[in-house]
């Protein structure tokens, strides 16, 4: 919660913390955004997530200063943000909105810091997936954040997907990802075709307005984007309700 699908980027210090109170109130895991412009201010930030119930964190490189963000800055930020958080963090990298992908040598190094448990790679980059997932250690979790691409990323060496696909359509990730894990892969290849144009059109086509205006047409809420984001118009929700309808009847 607090990441990119959820516009953590237009939400206030205390509408965070709110959106943290009430997702403790429900079972499961809490994986918190916290990651801010600052190394302190991502310290606090991830202080009080974790005094709130968050089980880890997902900390998202700072990026306004992205050509001075060298792989020895981003090592000492996420260094020291590990060393003073009290739960597990992960790292985040998702360049179609930072411009600033973490490079793989250094996830495997911050991989070995024992605060550091996981990256969720946005990239859709396999080469990148295949290169950390063979460098890490077993423990550490690799978690593909790209939906197009998350078959080939498990293929590739990636353990989970923390996915928007997943917000409007949860049975079919989760159907992938069993059809993967018991090594069916001719029924995970199918179901990758058949997210497929749902994927991309709440991942890359229409954006967090699309994947919200989507989840609404699946029943559930998802609610106004905030300005300045656009709501889609009626044709996108029109498509949107095609693809719903078309990969539900495809999952069975």
């Amino acid at each position: 919660m607090c990441g990119s699908n959820r516009e953590a980027a237009s939400l206030e210090l205390d509408e965070r913390l709110a959106l943290l109170r009430a997702a403790r109130e429900s079972p499961g895991l809490v994986l918190a955004g916290t990651g801010l412009e600052s190394t302190r201010g991502t310290v606090a930030l991830s202080r009080r997530a974790a005094d709130l119930g968050a089980d880890a964190l997902l900390v998202l490189t700072p990026h306004f200063y992205a050509s001075r963000m060298s792989p020895a800055a981003l090592r000492r930020h996420y260094e020291t943000v590990a060393e003073q958080a009290p739960v597990p963090v992960l790292l985040y990298s998702v360049p179609v909105f930072t411009g600033l992908p973490i490079p793989p040598e250094l996830t495997v190094e911050l991989a070995r810091h024992p605060g550091i448990a996981g990256i969720k790679d946005s990239s859709g980059d396999l080469a990148a997936i295949s290169r950390v997932a063979a460098g890490t250690p077993d423990g550490f979790w690799v978690a593909s954040g790209s939906a197009p691409t998350f078959y080939p990323a498990l293929c590739a060496g990636a353990r989970a997907g923390v996915l928007a696909l997943a917000c409007c359509a949860p049975r079919a990730v989760v159907c992938l990802l069993r059809a993967f894990e018991r090594g069916d892969h001719g029924e995970a290849l199918r179901l990758h075709r058949l997210i497929g144009g749902l994927a991309d059109a709440v991942s890359r086509r229409f954006g967090i307005a699309g994947l919200k205006a989507a989840m609404d047409l699946a029943g559930l809420q998802g609610g106004a984007v905030r300005a300045p984001l656009l709501p889609v118009d009626e044709a996108a929700r029109r498509e949107l309700r095609e693809l719903l309808s078309e990969l539900t009847a495809g999952i069975g």
